[in-house]
């Protein structure tokens, strides 16, 4: 009887033990909630660990993990809403971002009760809501007013035609949005709510802005278009054209866009800033594009350094085409190629007769100018290959418009050009005039010349 009185209190007193081990670990650890930290007031974040530091450090980490959760949830929904291109951006600014907002709420957080049990520390860390969203509306509102004051900045600059200064305050404003719906993200995250003024901005709506502004620039031909002109010599009337904004009520000029003229067969004439009035004008030598000499054409496009790569795609009107007729010149002109020797370079002198036809000149021996060429050799050495010595020569073809008459240099033009033989340097030496690449405008332009005499 003794022993099972004992046997009873034996198996009372364990069960009194256990019960009092298992209240020992706090209630806020099992249930993540405290009655001093109302979730409405307060986000907890819970932790255990063997060591005290380490369970203060694991119980920050967890209302942090919290956050960021419900921030990149929050930021899930916004990046719907952008184009794909557009969303790819937003997503890499708003992730190292979120980090950054994170970090910065730990400071905010506090711990509030560690308790010891069998060796283990117990860590309830909180976050005061209230007073954390303070400072956080305060953000906000003071990104709400950088952007509305950077827009409005920026639809005065586009009335007026300054549309890449107005460009800069869209970019400035644009930075603010993955800021913007960080903190935002990190608002919803706190309250369960958007942010009151949360709809005064949109990120989709102010990026659509920027695309219709410049979807609404436009090249336009002013003056030179269908011309006809001699062969060789400058078009009668210049290039001219006009980088023009158009809106529904007005059009006006576009000033510093960068502008670049070249032929229709891509030889490149020239680069200018469009006026305060969004003009730019060239002067272009009237070069046969066509393959019989009858025609040219000229292209001038909007060159885009300056717009953001994000927005090019939006300018769908950035190119004309200028075309003009040519009509023969009675001009002709005889040709010599030599190198430095005294040697006859037949294949380059193939070449600049062919250009002179091209340019609606006449070949001929009698001919009162003269295209004077000289190869000479700038350049000479030997290069181990795995077939052997190779020669390398660097050349130069020297050319240079003569009047017959008066021995007169006209005009001068010098094309470098490179050769490799595995044979000789004789053999580089042709393989480089060979390799010339004599460009089609310069020729014509050097041929030009002769037009004034």
């Amino acid at each position: 009887m003794q022993k099972q009185i004992l046997t009873k209190i034996s198996l009372i007193l364990i069960a009194c033990l256990g019960s009092f081990a298992i209240a020992q670990v706090p209630d806020w650890y099992k249930t993540n909630q405290h009655k001093k930290y109302p979730a409405s007031r307060y986000l907890l974040g819970v932790a255990v660990a063997s060591d005290k530091t380490e369970a203060i450090e694991l119980a920050r980490a967890d209302v942090a993990k919290q956050i960021q959760v419900r921030i990149e949830s929050e930021l899930e929904t916004v990046e719907s809403e952008f184009r794909e291109g557009d969303k790819n951006i937003l997503k890499a600014e708003t992730t190292s971002r979120t980090k950054s907002a994170v970090l910065e709420t730990i400071a905010g957080i506090e711990i509030a009760e560690i308790k010891e049990v069998k060796g283990k520390t117990y860590a309830l860390a909180v976050l005061n809501k209230e007073k954390y969203l303070t400072g956080l509306e305060a953000q906000m509102d003071e990104i709400l007013t950088k952007s509305a004051q950077l827009v409005a900045t920026a639809r005065t600059m586009v009335a007026g035609g300054r549309i890449l200064n107005a460009l800069e305050n869209y970019i400035d404003a644009q930075n603010t949005i993955p800021d913007f719906y960080t903190k935002s993200g990190l608002y919803t995250a706190l309250t369960g709510r958007k942010y009151p003024n949360y709809e005064k901005f949109t990120g989709p709506g102010l990026i659509a802005e920027v695309r219709n502004i410049l979807s609404r620039i436009e090249l336009q031909i002013l003056t030179g278009n269908n011309q006809t002109a001699i062969t060789g010599s400058n078009l009668p009337t210049p290039l001219r054209i006009k980088a023009a904004y158009v809106s529904d009520e007005e059009s006006v000029g576009v000033a510093g866009l960068v502008v670049s003229a070249k032929y229709a067969s891509g030889d490149p004439i020239a680069k200018k800033e469009t006026a305060a009035d969004g003009t730019a004008e060239f002067i272009c030598v009237a070069t046969p594009t066509d393959n019989i000499g009858k025609t040219g054409a000229i292209k001038i496009a909007l060159d885009l350094i300056k717009i953001p790569e994000q927005f090019r795609d939006a300018l769908s009107r950035s190119e004309v085409q200028f075309n003009y007729s040519l009509t023969a010149s009675d001009l002709a002109f005889a040709v010599e190629v030599r190198e430095k020797s005294g040697a006859r370079q037949t294949p380059v002198e193939d070449d600049l007769v062919r250009l002179i036809a091209a340019n609606g000149y006449t070949h001929s021996a009698d001919a009162p100018f003269l295209v004077q060429g000289t190869l000479i050799v700038t350049a000479q050495k030997q290069i181990p290959s795995p077939a052997g010595n190779q020669y390398y020569v660097e050349a130069q073809l020297q050319l240079r418009l003569l009047e017959k008459s008066t021995g007169t240099v006209l005009a001068a033009l010098d094309i470098n050009a490179k050769g490799l033989d595995l044979q000789s340097a004789e053999g580089a030496i042709a393989k480089a005039a060979r390799n010339l690449k004599i460009p089609a405008n310069k020729f014509a332009a050097f041929l030009q010349t002769a037009n004034n005499k």
